[in-house]
């Protein structure tokens, strides 16, 4: 593993080989589907679209290579937390749809791994879980409050978030003066940057038309009259 340095993309392309970029678009094109960026979620889209009709022409447009942006640059982490309070997402759309979400967010992460088996992608997984650790009186209350926080929000079965015992916590890990901990069982561990590339792999696979190198200029609606848009390589435009 080489050491990642200043200038460079990211820690997780410090760990494997910058990927050869493909061919940029090289003329006019047109396409049922044109998605703008060779990201998680551009490609995400891709794949399912294309597992979901195969018939559909689908080309993704990325300015530099897949994975270059923050999909490469990530935590590493597959997970079901929310970054927003979900009480505040609840006041404006209901609790039921928050929880829903959850679900939703829950069961993202068996799919990602489950596709990762399905197309042989090597991220290094690992699907361990994810342990909260709690070290001294102060933590330890604030641990039991996070607790009955996320068991009120989805949290119910009884595998879903267990508390620990310092016992218990050090037969998983063992933290100088953990006192408390608690363990979930929705989390992985993934290389972020060999997730990208493999799933962008997949994807071609799947007949999908990657064009990198390829700066997107313009966004224009449907039936704008507009022409085409604004998708740039060497020398084209894609409508």
């Amino acid at each position: 593993m080489s050491a990642p340095r200043n200038g460079g993309v990211s820690f997780w392309y410090a760990n494997t080989e910058l990927p050869a970029r493909r061919a940029p678009l090289d003329g006019d094109a047109s396409a049922d589907v044109c998605i703008v960026g060779g990201g998680f979620t551009g490609l995400w889209t891709a794949y399912y679209l294309k597992r979901a009709q195969p018939e559909l022409n689908v080309v993704v447009l990325e300015k530099e290579f897949c994975g270059f942006g923050a999909s490469g640059r990530n935590g590493g982490w597959l997970s079901d937390h929310f970054t927003a309070p979900r009480e505040q997402m609840a006041a404006e759309h209901g609790r039921d749809a928050v929880l829903s979400i959850q679900r939703a967010m829950r069961a993202t992460i068996d799919e990602v791994l489950a596709v990762c088996a399905r197309e042989s992608i090597d991220a290094d997984v690992v699907h361990h879980g994810v342990v909260q650790v709690a070290r001294g009186p102060a933590q330890e209350a604030r641990l039991r409050e996070f607790v009955a926080h996320e068991r009120a929000w989805g949290y119910e079965a009884p595998g879903d978030l267990v508390a620990l015992s310092a016992a218990e916590m050090a037969e998983r890990i063992r933290v100088a003066g953990g006192s408390t901990g608690a363990w979930s069982p929705h989390c992985a561990r993934v290389q972020p940057a060999k997730l990208v590339q493999g799933l962008a792999a997949a994807v071609a696979r799947l007949g999908v038309r990657i064009c990198e190198s390829t700066t997107v200029r313009e966004v224009v609606p449907a039936g704008s009259g507009a022409r085409g848009g604004g998708a740039a390589g060497p020398g084209g435009a894609a409508g």
